[in-house]
């Protein structure tokens, strides 16, 4: 995919730091995602991949650096957040889609109330049309006849279909995506992947922390690899993936593939 420099940025953040007491998880952190934008996150397991995602919608709060997603920013400076920095912030959230790897669906709610939830209550839409806004977006990860199911009662794989449903239903200037397939048995992967991938050729813009590399590179604008809190490389997936910059982006995807032989 073709990187869309000319577009308008969705998500910028700007020397982003956040630490767990002693322990600095992101140190100074620089990213843009434009509009149409797919952005691959990867890296070891504790180099800061989930933290970050879960900083831009505050859901962790830095201890410095900026976010902007579309017209809302805040500038963070150590102190607690203002109340206008937290009417702020629950702008953002409602701009951004979310899907964790955990699902984190209602389980008291059918599939249907699950993803007209947050259109009806906190965005105030309608149920009538939010109800007939799921039923298509159900349909589009092959799940319109699961509408009045628990999700105790599907798989891990329709459970996240669904969770990417309720994602969008929010209708989001992004999608960010937590690896959405690694609590899933691997025969469910494939169905998941197939409907990001379909976000993506609609030109939805997303980020995605993800292990899967060979679907990185399919459907990715732009992979970034982060090390120890920090990005080491930013750039095509060609470029990443077979002529990367940084030695430790070299023998982290040297080791992955040759794992996966």
């Amino acid at each position: 995919m073709m990187n869309n420099t000319n577009a308008k940025p969705a998500i910028a953040i700007k020397a982003l730091r956040k630490s767990f007491g002693p322990v600095e998880v992101l140190r100074g952190i620089d990213l843009t995602a434009r509009d149409g934008d797919v952005i691959s996150m990867i890296g070891s397991s504790g180099s800061g991949k989930s933290t970050l995602l879960r900083c831009i919608p505050m859901l962790e709060t830095p201890n410095s650096g900026e976010v902007t997603v579309g017209d809302d920013h805040i500038l963070h400076n150590g102190r607690k957040l203002s109340r206008s920095d937290n009417a702020t912030a629950r702008r953002l959230r409602r701009n951004l889609g979310f899907v964790f790897q955990s699902f984190n669906l209602w389980p008291h709610r059918t599939v249907l109330q699950n993803v007209i939830e947050a259109p009806v209550h906190v965005q105030g839409r309608s149920h009538r049309e939010a109800t007939e806004e799921a039923i298509t977006l159900l349909e589009k990860v092959g799940l319109a006849h699961k509408r009045d199911a628990w999700p105790t009662h599907l798989s891990g794989g329709q459970q996240q279909r669904v969770a990417i449903a309720r994602a969008l239903a929010q209708r989001p200037k992004a999608i960010l995506f937590d690896e959405p397939t690694s609590a899933l048995d691997p025969e469910l992967v494939g169905d998941v992947l197939k409907v990001i991938r379909s976000l993506a050729e609609e030109g939805r813009t997303m980020i995605i922390v993800t292990h899967e590399m060979g679907f990185a590179r399919e459907v990715s604008s732009r992979v970034v690899f982060l090390h120890q809190g920090q990005i080491e490389e930013d750039g095509t997936p060609e470029k990443v993936f077979s002529n990367p910059d940084s030695s430790r982006c070299r023998e982290f995807i040297g080791s992955h593939f040759q794992r996966n032989r």
